[in-house]
């Protein structure tokens, strides 16, 4: 990882120590950072009471969680940390939420990679495990892919896979390397912390598609902590604008 850090003028603690505990922080969250450039935004009163009002960040090849992001672009505000402890050498801890709020963005092939091996693969799991536990959207599908895919189905056998294709997302679900059931559509937020499919669509084995009735207002709800701003699909690139809490 190659790192870069500008901060106000002035204080030992901003111009020396305190870069160096923010980056080995980023460290222990991240599994891997390509590129990261970091501007703490405080003065030294502020930093010397344990308080960061923003922090920038500009990353690029970050992966979290198993998680690939091509390029990473955020604020962070109002962090509260351990400064006494840090001045002692310490590590950096911090001692309440903040929101980091910003954008970020994935390459059609990072996505799907992410698909495979991450918290992602167990966030698709729960996305097709929501969609088989409500009546009509099982019914629907029982209709286009047979009686065999219910609420009995295997989903311990199966992951999750997501495509970008154009400016819509293809979600399927694989079972045995064969893609059981494909689901296709706009991106559209509801709420900030909702997602839904715009114009959903099923892929049938033909190829051929068919819309969806029982998914026209189908929700997947990420949690209140979740406050999506915008999410588009263009050139198979996924962008997200977003604002979310980073526990302690």
């Amino acid at each position: 990882m190659t790192a870069k850090s500008t901060s106000a003028q002035g204080s030992r603690v901003i111009s020396r120590m305190l870069p160096v505990a923010v980056k080995l922080w980023l460290q222990t969250q991240l599994d891997e950072i390509g590129e990261l450039t970091f501007e703490i935004q405080a003065t030294d009163r502020q930093v010397l009471s344990g308080h960061i009002p923003g922090i920038a960040l500009w990353a690029r090849q970050a992966v979290y969680r198993g998680i690939l992001r091509t390029d990473v672009n955020g604020t962070a505000r109002d962090i509260k940390i351990n400064i006494g402890q840090v001045l002692r050498g310490k590590p950096l801890r911090l001692k309440q939420s903040f929101p980091i709020e910003g954008q970020v963005a994935w390459n059609a092939d990072d996505l799907k990679a992410s698909s495979t091996a991450s918290i992602l693969a167990d966030g698709l799991i729960d996305v097709w495990q929501a969609l088989l536990a409500n009546d009509s959207v099982a019914a629907e599908m029982a209709v286009h892919y047979g009686n065999a895919v219910g609420r009995d189905l295997p989903l311990a056998q199966c992951r999750g896979a997501i495509q970008l294709v154009g400016s819509e997302l293809l979600l399927s679900l694989v079972r045995d390397g064969h893609s059981d059931i494909c689901l296709r559509g706009w991106l559209a937020i509801e709420q900030g912390h909702s997602l839904r499919l715009s114009t959903p669509r099923w892929q049938l084995p033909s190829g051929s598609y068919v819309d969806s009735a029982a998914l026209r207002d189908f929700a997947w709800d990420l949690g209140d902590q979740t406050d999506l701003r915008s999410l588009t699909v263009q050139d198979e690139q996924l962008t997200c604008q977003c604002r979310i809490m980073v526990q302690p």
